[in-house]
């Protein structure tokens, strides 16, 4: 009738949700409230983790500075 939620597992509570076949499937690992399909943004109260595009972006800029100070002062 209905999906387990939160059933303890090895590692952690395991939620599931129904398919179009009325079976229960696996939430995505990452789902911690429980889900409305396999995909991490189907997950419940969850939001996606934030990009860590930004540090990235920081260090790119970073050396190319350095690389541009160094050019410079050999010129």
């Amino acid at each position: 009738e209905r999906c387990p939620d939160g059933v303890l597992g090895e590692r952690g509570p395991i939620f599931k949700f129904p398919d179009g076949g009325r079976e229960c499937r696996p939430c995505h690992e990452n789902c911690t409230r429980g889900c409305v399909g396999p995909l991490l943004q189907d997950c419940l109260g969850d939001t996606l983790p934030v990009s860590r595009r930004t540090p990235t972006l920081i260090a790119v800029m970073v050396v190319g500075a350095l690389f541009l100070s160094c050019s410079l002062v050999l010129l």
